[in-house]
């Protein structure tokens, strides 16, 4: 067999075994491609970083403090890959090995540890290449169960290429190998060339190896990469799993399940879409809440949308919005009934202007703006009550609040005025003829005359005498001769008969 024919039914091999997404061919170069081997680790792995405190110790140095955070799934190692036509009997693959959690130093080794595996064999080696870097690598680099990430933290992309650049003017040698040399960093080429490149079959004399490439651009992004990676990965194992929802109990495939993001509690889809969808329609929109008896987490709108109808996640976000804007102390919706849009109040908070409709009015009274007058009041019983219950058991904010609107002059006058009725409505009694008020003074007798009218009336039930007799009033209703109050002060019952022929004066 040549040595053609043994990398194609080596590439067939490998396509049959791995999945699309892992091994893929370059459709431009057939005997070219990737793989992005997924490293096996541990259930929990531990990250560990430095991370500057911004103190210095006794000795001036900085002072660092150890961090940490555990994760199942790493991002996974790039190898791209290139046959030369003498592979695999005289040479060894033409490749280059990325990945954004290794130093160049470790990947380097890497490197050329493949390197000394293919030329222990001399025969078909990706397959051992690939199981070397999913099973084999954190014992090959003694990485036990965690990562140190410190020094990654510092990268740039230009690091990659301080001890060599590749130029236009590389030379390949007769096995297909590519030459290399020192370059400062005056002479590198643009960002999106130096990512442009090609799988090499030599690693060079320097000591990083010209096949190990860092793929991220700067380290200050690692650990938010690490953790997204790893919240993906567990996203997609649970997909691919199946679960017990904790509503209905049944067992059901991880793709048919949804999980509130800041609880990570997942519950089926079924279960969950008839819960929302009788808290939408009942306008419930801030009690989608997770199932789980002792979590109060809130679903997001992502969630929702996955789970309603188009139309009722449509009714959903209009309701948030609208009550969303009703929180914000700067934003009013239009009076008018027709028109009814938010509108951004002037920065003193009194005037708005409807974009839609131009209206203008005040925000304090909705009525057409009336600049620096004072709101008009509704001179109605409730409402003046309303008013001075509002304005005399709120806080400091409150009353400020009804001066600015009313203005502080009416504000007294309302308080006095609801002060003087209070008062009146308390010790007097309205003249029924001319709805005089009349106090009762010191009397325990409840025939009075009004002060103003003249007309004889009974304070207790407000009953209008008769002129020619008022007497006869309190001979028929002894209830009304003395007031109930005043009527406790004495020990002495009175009977009803012992009025009945007495002629008061």
């Amino acid at each position: 067999m040549d040595n053609l024919e043994s990398q194609e039914m080596e590439l067939l091999a490998l396509q049959n075994i791995y999945e699309e997404r892992d091994f893929k061919i370059d459709e431009m170069n057939p005997l070219s491609g990737r793989f992005a081997a997924q490293v096996r680790l541990p259930q929990s792995f531990l990250i560990r970083y430095r991370s500057f405190q911004g103190s210095l110790d006794s000795q001036d140095n900085e002072v660092h403090a150890e961090e940490s955070f555990h994760i199942e799934h790493l991002p996974p190692i790039d190898l791209c890959f290139r046959f030369p036509e003498t592979y695999p009997l005289q040479t060894c693959p033409a490749f280059l090995l990325s990945c954004n959690w290794l130093t160049l130093k470790q990947l380097s080794d890497l490197c050329r540890h493949l390197e000394s595996v293919w030329d222990s064999n001399r025969d078909a080696i990706l397959f051992t290449w690939f199981q070397f870097l999913q099973d084999e690598i954190l014992d090959f680099l003694k990485i036990n169960d965690s990562l140190d990430i410190t020094e990654l933290l510092k990268f740039k992309i230009q690091d990659n290429f301080r001890t060599r650049v590749p130029s236009n003017d590389e030379s390949c040698d007769d096995s297909g190998g590519t030459a290399t040399k020192d370059c400062s960093l005056q002479d590198m080429k643009t960002i999106s060339e130096i990512l442009n490149l090609k799988p090499s079959i030599s690693g060079g004399c320097n000591s990083i190896d010209a096949r190990a490439f860092n793929d991220m651009l700067n380290g200050k992004n690692l650990i938010q990469l690490l953790k997204d990676h790893n919240e993906k990965k567990k996203e997609e194992v649970f997909r691919t799993s199946t679960h017990v929802c904790n509503i209905c109990f049944f067992t059901k495939e991880g793709s048919k399940f949804v999980t509130f993001r800041p609880c990570k509690h997942s519950f089926c889809i079924e279960c969950i879409k008839l819960y929302f969808e009788g808290q939408i329609h009942e306008g419930n929109v801030n009690s989608l809440h997770c199932p789980d008896g002792e979590c109060d987490s809130q679903a997001d709108g992502s969630v929702v949308r996955q789970v309603v109808s188009k139309e009722l996640y449509e009714k959903y976000d209009t309701i948030i919005l609208s009550r969303t804007l009703e929180d914000m102390p700067d934003v009013r919706f239009c009076p008018r009934r027709l028109c009814q849009c938010p509108v951004l109040l002037d920065s003193c908070g009194r005037m708005g202007i409807c974009a839609a409709c131009n209206f203008v009015f005040c925000a304090l009274c909705n009525m057409a703006y009336h600049g620096v007058a004072p709101c008009a009041f509704k001179e109605k019983v409730e409402e003046k009550l309303s008013l001075y219950q509002e304005y005399t058991k709120g806080n400091s904010a409150v009353k400020k609040g009804e001066e600015k609107r009313y203005g502080k002059r009416f504000i007294k006058e309302m308080v006095e005025d609801t002060l003087c009725e209070n008062w009146k409505s308390s010790h007097s009694k309205t003249c029924p003829h001319c709805k005089a008020s009349i106090e009762k003074i010191g009397l325990v007798f409840n025939k009075k005359t009004c002060f103003k009218c003249g007309t004889y009336f009974c304070y207790r039930c407000e009953v209008k005498l008769k002129p020619s007799d008022p007497y006869e009033h309190f001979r028929n209703s002894f209830h009304c001769l003395v007031s109930d109050v005043e009527r406790r002060e004495f020990d002495y019952v009175f009977e009803p008969e012992e009025f009945l022929n007495v002629n008061f004066l």
